[in-house]
């Protein structure tokens, strides 16, 4: 890409701020997917085990969509206690059917609000395949919103693909990107956006596909 507009990108993002000393960049649904550690769908049952620094949850995992080989069953979640730490705090006592993406570490899963906490009916069928199965297969190619509008936006280099909205506002669960579509190879090696139904036959999981067993944590 212009050396230009990754400069003028850095900055906006940089200018992008939701709240003090909490920084969180604009990302597409299949980056969130790419780059977390886990991601479940999940029912937050409460509060769990507080520390100085972190926040617990307990949770009833419904489906593992993502985790490394050998997670053991999660049972509970953590975020930094502190909001101006990008933590999440529980706006009703229980939470239902909540996607959530977020890394590992030692075994323990960490969430912040600047990884993915969504309700999971809210999400368009494309967007339900995505998470479930089509995402994993764009993971080699990068994501690069278009900041600058009032000009063409930039010709991406050959593992990328550039997400367009009107008018840069941006927002993960609009617009065809978002809600459709998907980044992946092509039969040139080029990323591309391609339709996620065009590549995959949707098929809505019986309850009993749903629920959460030991043999459901995989890798991937």
């Amino acid at each position: 890409m212009d050396p230009s507009f990754l400069l003028a990108f850095l900055l906006l993002l940089a200018l992008s701020t939701p709240c003090s000393a909490c920084n969180c960049k604009i990302q597409h649904p299949q980056t969130y997917y790419c780059t977390s550690d886990v991601v479940i769908v999940a029912d937050i049952l409460g509060p769990g085990k507080n520390t100085r620094t972190k926040r617990g949850f307990r949770v009833n995992v419904i489906k593992v969509l993502k985790a490394p080989r050998g997670t053991p069953r999660i049972h509970e979640i953590y975020t930094p206690i502190n909001w101006v730490d990008c933590g999440y705090g529980l706006r009703t006592r229980q939470q239902s059917l909540l996607l959530i993406a977020g890394f590992l570490r030692a075994g323990t899963v960490f969430f912040t609000r600047c990884h993915l906490v969504y309700f999971w009916y809210r999400l368009t069928r494309e967007q339900k395949l995505g998470f479930e199965a089509a995402y994993r297969a764009g993971c080699e190619c990068e994501i690069q919103p278009c900041l600058i509008c009032k000009r063409d936006c930039p010709q991406p280099d050959f593992r990328e693909c550039v997400w367009k909205q009107k008018d840069c506002d941006y927002k993960i669960w609009e617009g065809n990107h978002s809600q459709y579509s998907m980044c992946v190879p092509s039969m040139t090696g080029n990323c591309e956006w391609t339709p996620i139904q065009k590549s995959y036959q949707y098929q809505t999981p019986t309850p009993e596909d749903s629920l959460l067993t030991q043999n459901d944590i995989v890798g991937f």
